[in-house]
Formats: structure tokens, C-alpha cells, sequence
């Protein structure tokens, strides 16, 4: 994941602002944040809403993705933070548990 954001940085290559960090609605969910951004999220009971700094490591199908707290909110931030990572980009994806 590290190389693919240095080659994008280098390359200076537009991406999806879901990428980077701002603060959004979130839920905690099975051990994951889900971003709230249409009516099709219904919560579920004792579920709050809470605004925080997020971003997502990976774009998949709503809301099957989960977001990361996070303060990069440029790409040099990303990098940064992938240099201390010590976890997968696809932990955040409810469809990688069995």
C-alpha cells in the first residue's frame, strides 16, 4: 500500500477526498467505523452518531467499507502514517470476516 501512495504523490495524481481525513459521521459497528451519509444507514439500538476524523484506507460498496481514525488529511499525511502501519489496508472491509 505504501508504494502505491508514493507513486501517486510522485506522479501527483488526483484521488477521491474519501481518502483523505476530515471530519465525518460516524457509528461504531462490529469493531468498525461507518460513515452515516444517506438514509439508507439504519442505526441499530444503542448506536450514536459521532463526528470524527476519519479516512478510508479502501473504497468498496456502502457500507460494507469501514473508515480509520485519522488526521492525513494530505498525501504526504497518508505516507506518514503508512510508514508506522501496522495494519492491513482491507481491515476496515466487513466482507473480509468469515
Amino acid at each position: 500500500e505504501l508504494d502505491i501512495w508514493q507513486y501517486i504523490y510522485l506522479e501527483n495524481i488526483e484521488i477521491v477526498p474519501l481518502y483523505l481525513a476530515d471530519k465525518r459521521p460516524v457509528v461504531e459497528r462490529d469493531g468498525m467505523l461507518i460513515m452515516v451519509d444517506d438514509d439508507r444507514m439504519e442505526l441499530q439500538p444503542g448506536e450514536v452518531i459521532e463526528e470524527k476524523s476519519v479516512r478510508f484506507r479502501t473504497l468498496g460498496c456502502y457500507p460494507l467499507t469501514g473508515a480509520i481514525e485519522s488526521e492525513a488529511n494530505t498525501l504526504t499525511g497518508i505516507i506518514e502514517e503508512m510508514l508506522v502501519a501496522t495494519s492491513s489496508e482491507r481491515q476496515g472491509r466487513a466482507i473480509d470476516h468469515d
